[in-house]
């Protein structure tokens, strides 16, 4: 099983490790609580060594939770693999994607 792990540094959420079918509902569980009571803005995935498109999934997640709180939420650091994802299915104009 893959392991990721979410570190929160004020209002950013730190992931590292794996975001893969494996990985992913574990960190959506680390991680709900804290989108939904706290004032996460952003979200730094310097740390993601690989991720599939179940980690683009769970972008798309947290940013359909965030919204519906109305709250924004920013993505940092895409590691080039999940960026490549995010442009072969279209979503570069969805998903708010900066460089720290």
């Amino acid at each position: 099983m893959a392991a990721a792990t979410v570190e929160r540094d004020g209002d950013t959420l730190r992931v590292r490790g794996e975001l893969d079918f494996d990985s992913v509902p574990d960190v959506w569980e680390m991680t709900e609580p804290l989108l939904a009571a706290e004032s996460i803005q952003r979200i730094d995935l310097s740390g993601v060594r690989r991720a599939n498109s179940a980690g683009v999934a769970l972008l798309v997640e947290w940013l359909r939770q965030a919204r519906s709180r109305q709250r924004e939420l920013v993505f940092v650091n895409l590691p080039a693999q999940m960026e490549a994802i995010v442009r072969t299915v279209d979503l570069d104009g969805v998903l708010p994607v900066a460089r720290a």
